[in-house]
């Protein structure tokens, strides 16, 4: 596996995003990430190891603070981004721990997820998602666990210089989890367990054969204690058989006597229910006689009763021509008194219109008569407009000495009047010039405003077809997410389906071969069959849930199709979509709202002028005015200039008047119009009267003669529905009041057709059955007594006879119990004897017991299988050791302890070749135990990548501490390391080391902020 991109945001100490390219340094084969003493390092692994496993290497880690700590809960979601590359195919894998973080909102809690693809021609197809899917997948596609991974591809900090120092449980603990040789721990618990068992089940048989002897009595008394003691079967075997051949013999002969009995009994039964039967006859005879004497004591009145009940009958079919006939009267009659009210109405009619004919009398007269009266008003009206005219004169002539003074104080003022005039005209002028700008002004803006409007109600509908097709879009895609899972789960559905089917066949044919099993013949060809029967494997499967299920599933399958079809059919993906509608809206939104505020500004400017020029054409008019009654003034003077021909005037016009008294002709003009103007009113109202009364008339008329016509029908239609009941009566009937007579009893009548029914069939039923047990008429009843007491005698003896047959077979079925159970208790004796050394033998050599000898080392089987790796990995381990240290030290395994109770194989000791002896571990300088725990971390790794089908280990990061080895180790180490990337492999190496940092090319080099937290760059 080799990294090819890390991303991660708030992880840890890093705050910020930050991304590596690892593909920029792969050319380096060798990279090492520098900076001090607690910059985040380390945490770049960490990052990997979580994004893989959710895990991360460290002591008293909690994963719930994977969180950095200089993010809130408004920033947003930590996560780490890991892409990676194995044997050519690349992979991206996504982890989200636990977390509170800004999501929709901020302080929300989010859970532990993650998603993991594979990448093909630059497309991502998603694998898993979900924490324990995921890390299932992973290790199938790297071939390595968590435990495993980080002890092959990251060397870390510290842990193994404590592996080399370690003792051999320390040592099991690390490598069981690597090896997973827990499995040949859980074999040695077995075989210590199936051997304790075993010696307990040997016990359990022996106490089993002596409780079976025990609980059998017919047992107890034969078989002495000496025979249980030494486990004697066979003796026990042939004491049972003979106690099976003395009970066969004694239950032939109580089977004899029982069927001797049984015979005796059969006879006695026989003849006691012939008896009991003609008895019962006998008796059934007697009872139906006396039911039907009492039976025909009410003949007589259910006859009668069935004779009422016919008429009554006949009276329920006659009843609807009755009803029929009694509602055709009834109209009739409603018919008549309508037509006697109408009648009458007519007459009063015709009386009022003559009244009122006479009351209008000679209308041609009056007419004239108020013409006359009209004609006198408008000459009365002429005369009096004389005497008006003839006042106006005298009013002038009193007025004319005046009229000279004032013609010339008039003649001056509309002088100045037109000058002032003239001035507000001007001023009106230039303001309907301005007006006429406003206005075109305001026309345009009204125009622009409409056309912004219409855009912005084009756009609105837009919009909101845009908005309804977006949720079909929406909807669309939550659909087909819904289809997609519901057909997976229809697959599914439908595998389970054949599975019950299959099942429910299984099941039937099990059926069919349990019942051949325990009848021993064929159901379907009768014959007897003896052979093995063999069972299907089934299960228990609810069907006809499945079916429901699977059935439920296809129709929403169905339906979720028909909806996606109907969506597609209705959504229009070339659209526009809302969001971006909705921006241009409100664009021409605020246009119309801006182009409204002006036309509302410009608007009321434009009616504050036109309320001045109003003013200014009001005062205009009033100075119009005054010039007009001043010109009239002067016209009225220039009129009288001439006296003379003023007071000629005067003299003609009242000598004309001299014969007429103008109040005489007032009051006649008066009461001329009061006489016209009443007799006018009256002739209009009664005229109204009349015509109204006409049209009453004319409508009176019409129904008088619709309710005559009605009349002859109806009369008609009674005439024959009386014809029609009447031939009814005489027909079923003597007379119309019998026929009544059983109409009102008919309810009564009817409530008791079913008693008189039952009364009849039942008395017929009787008659039916004495007539069959007419035989049985004269008869006397048998005596049974005698039989009875012999038949319970009989009972009696042949239940002893049962029980005591009962009671020998009991007694055989247990001694055949107790053989059937003894046998196998033999069995199983024998069985487990054999079984039980075996396994002792097994357990003690499992856990190490026969080993704890002189001489031999104290191994248990899962230490074995350790030390067997071990072995591997010291062996690995030394061809480094070897090179690093010039073949002056050896790594072995030590075999012997002073501590016998301790398991031990997995201890270290050093073979020093400068000085031939071997010293302990512990012994080693700090520079030498750094070079030991590299080159034992290096043979792990290649023990791993071997053990696991050769996996290829193509990166390598080794976290340990470079600054405890002399300038001539630590070249050693690196002239290893550099050996190691000869065979293509890409290797990290985390130190703050200044002379390691200066030997190689390519850095990651790490600063830390104690604002900012950590931060890195890529030096190539």
């Amino acid at each position: 596996m080799k990294p090819v991109k890390l991303e991660m945001y708030g992880f840890m100490t890093y705050k910020n995003k930050t991304f590596i390219d690892f593909t920029k340094i792969y050319d380096s084969k060798i990279f090492i990430i520098s900076g001090d003493t607690g910059s985040g390092k380390t945490t770049i692994f960490d990052a990997i190891s979580f994004a893989l496993f959710g895990e991360i290497q460290r002591e008293g880690f909690n994963s719930n603070d994977i969180r950095s700590d200089f993010l809130g809960g408004d920033d947003p979601i930590t996560y780490v981004d890991f892409y990676f590359e194995i044997d050519g195919k690349n992979y991206r894998i996504k982890r989200i721990p636990n977390q509170k973080a800004k999501k929709t909102r901020a302080n929300v809690n989010v859970s532990h997820s993650v998603e993991f693809y594979k990448i093909e021609n630059e497309k991502e197809i998603l694998i898993s998602d979900g924490p324990q899917k995921t890390d299932k997948k992973i290790i199938e596609v790297i071939g390595l666990d968590y435990n495993q991974l980080n002890r092959v591809m990251i060397l870390a900090q510290g842990e193994f210089s404590k592996f080399l120092k370690s003792n051999s449980d320390e040592k099991a603990e690390l490598l069981s989890k690597i090896f997973s040789s827990y499995l040949y721990k859980e074999i040695e618990e077995k075989l210590k367990e199936a051997s304790k068992n075993s010696k307990r089940n040997l016990d359990m048989i022996s106490n089993s054969l002596e409780n079976e002897i025990v609980k059998n009595e017919l047992l107890g008394d034969k078989v002495d204690d000496e025979l249980i003691k030494l486990k004697d079967f066979q003796k026990i075997i042939d004491i049972i058989e003979d106690l099976l051949l003395e009970s066969e013999k004694n239950i032939q002969i109580k089977n004899d006597e029982k069927l001797s009995l049984n015979k005796n009994l059969e006879n006695e039964n026989s003849k006691l229910n012939f008896y009991e039967k003609e008895n019962e006859q006998i008796e059934n005879y007697k009872d139906l006689l006396k039911e039907k004497e009492k039976l025909l004591e009410d003949e007589s009145f259910y006859k009668n009763l069935k004779k009422d009940l016919a008429y009554a009958e006949k009276s329920i079919a006659i009843k609807p021509y009755y009803e029929s006939f009694l509602d055709l009267n009834k109209s009739q009659k409603d018919l008549k008194i309508k037509l006697d009210f109408e009648n009458e109405n007519l007459n009063f009619i015709e009386e009022e219109l003559k009244e009122n004919k006479t009351y209008l009398g000679n209308k041609d007269e009056l007419l004239k008569i108020i013409d006359q009266k009209k004609e006198n008003i408008v000459k009365n009206l002429e005369i009096l407009n004389k005497f008006e005219n003839l006042q106006k004169i005298k009013d002038e002539l009193d007025k004319n000495k005046k009229a000279f003074e004032d013609g010339k104080n008039y003649k001056k003022s509309i002088e100045d009047n037109l000058k002032e005039k003239e001035k507000i005209n001007e001023k009106i002028r230039k303001k309907s010039d301005e007006l006429l700008d406003f206005s075109r002004n305001l026309e345009k803006i009204t125009n622009e405003s409409h056309n912004a409007y219409q855009k912005v109600f084009e756009i609105q509908n837009f919009y909101e077809k845009a908005l309804i097709n977006d949720e079909k879009i929406k909807n669309l895609n939550d659909e087909k997410i819904q289809f997609d899972k519901a057909n997976k789960a229809y697959e599914k559905a439908k595998i389970l389906l054949g599975k019950a089917k299959e099942n429910k066949k299984s099941i039937q044919i099990n059926e069919f071969r349990k019942d051949l099993k325990e009848r021993g013949i064929c159901p379907i060809c009768g014959r007897i069959y003896k052979g093995e029967i063999e069972f299907l494997e089934s299960f228990d499967l609810d069907i006809e849930k499945i079916e429901k299920d699977f059935f439920d599933l296809e129709l929403k399958i169905n339906l979720s199709k028909d909806k996606i079809s109907d969506l597609e059919k209705s959504i229009d993906f070339n659209m526009e979509k809302a969001e971006d509608i909705e921006k241009n809206l409100q664009n021409y939104k605020n246009e119309h709202e801006k182009l409204k505020k002006s036309y509302d500004k410009s608007n009321q400017e434009y009616k504050k002028e036109i309320s001045y020029k109003k003013d200014l054409e009001k005062e205009a008019f009033e100075i119009e005015k005054i010039i007009g009654d001043l010109e009239n003034k002067l016209d009225n003077l220039g009129n009288l200039n001439n006296i003379e021909e003023l007071e000629n005037k005067f003299k003609v016009k009242k000598e004309e008047l001299d014969d007429f008294d103008e109040k005489k002709v007032i009051e006649n003009v008066n009461f001329d119009k009061k006489f016209v103007e009443n007799e006018e009113g009256r002739i209009k109202k009664i005229d109204e009267k009349i015509k109204n009364l006409e049209k009453e008339k004319s409508s009176s008329n019409s129904k008088v003669e619709s309710l005559s016509s009605y009349i002859k029908i109806n009369q008609e239609k009674i005439l024959k529905a009386e014809n029609i009941f009447e031939n009814k009566i005489r027909e079923n009937f003597k007379c119309i009041d019998e026929f009544l007579k059983y109409l009102e009893k008919s309810k009564d009548l009817i409530d008791r057709k079913e008693e008189i029914r039952k009364y009849f069939e039942n008395l017929n039923n009787i008659s039916i059955r004495l007539t069959s047990l007419k035989d049985y008429a004269n008869k006397e009843k048998f005596e049974t007594d005698k039989i009875k007491e012999k038949i319970k005698n009989l009972k009696n003896i042949l239940e002893e006879t049962n029980d005591s047959i009962f009671s020998l077979k009991l007694n055989e079925t247990r001694l055949k119990d107790s053989k059937n159970e003894i046998y196998s208790i033999e069995k199983n004796f024998n069985k487990l004897k054999n079984e039980d050394g075996i396994l002792y033998k097994l357990s003690r050599i499992a856990d190490g017991s026969l080993s704890n000898v002189s001489g031999r080392e104290k191994l248990n089987f899962e230490t074995f299988v350790l030390s067997y790796y071990f072995r591997k990995i010291l062996a690995l381990a030394n061809i480094r050791l070897k090179e690093m240290t010039d073949g002056q030290f050896t790594m072995i395994r030590k075999k012997q302890t002073n501590d016998k109770r301790k398991n031990y194989g997995l201890d270290i000791e050093i073979l020093d070749a400068n000085t031939g002896k071997i010293r302990s571990e512990a012994s080693l300088s700090g520079g030498e135990s750094f070079i030991a725990s590299l080159a034992l971390a290096l043979g792990l790794s290649d023990e791993i990548s071997m053990e696991n089908g050769g996996i290829k280990i193509d990166t390598l990061f080794i976290d340990e501490g470079f600054g405890t080895l002399s300038d001539d180790y630590l070249e050693k180490a690196i002239r290893t390391i550099e050996k190691l990337s000869y065979d293509n492999k890409f290797i990290g190496l985390i130190s703050h080391v200044k002379e390691l940092k200066d030997a190689i090319d390519a850095k990651i080099e790490v600063s830390y902020s104690k604002t900012e937290g950590s931060s890195l760059k890529v030096v190539v």
